[in-house]
């Protein structure tokens, strides 16, 4: 628990200092589903935060890079930490650490810019319940 209130803290600290436009999604993932908070999208770097939502709480943060940056796609590869709550319900004391790396789109194919649509898949390794891959699809708004 002592883990995740540090985590929470590092994310909104780490949102607060950011000095861009705010970015809000949902990622519908196979491992789990996902509110997010990040920085402007649409910067070569940006910034995520992440909580999972159903059953148990888990919180990743996640930093990446646009490789390609097209008017209407970006490409880009990022790197996560993540914590999660007894994702497999084993009921184990120990939270699971874990280590993403991300790699998806962000296609945005409407008039309006603000609204995305996330393709993203990510290997997850993790250090109490095993490694596994995650992948998903979710939609991304940008306040400008």
């Amino acid at each position: 628990m002592k883990k995740l209130v540090l985590l929470s803290l590092t994310l909104f600290a780490f949102i607060s200092f950011a000095k861009a436009q705010i970015s809000a999604g949902v990622n519908l993932q196979s491992s789990e589903t996902f509110v997010t908070v990040g920085t402007d999208p649409y910067k070569q770097f940006f910034g995520e935060g992440r909580i999972g939502t159903g059953g148990d709480i888990g919180i990743e943060l996640m930093g990446a890079y646009n490789i390609v940056q097209k008017d209407d796609v970006n490409f880009y590869a990022g790197l996560g930490l993540g914590l999660d709550n007894d994702r497999h319900n084993n009921h184990h004391d120990d939270d699971d650490i874990y280590v993403a790396i991300p790699i998806g789109l962000l296609i945005t194919p409407f008039n309006s810019k603000n609204l995305g649509l996330v393709l993203e898949a990510a290997p997850i390794l993790a250090t109490d319940h095993g490694d596994y891959f995650r992948a998903g699809f979710g939609f991304k708004y940008t306040f400008r």
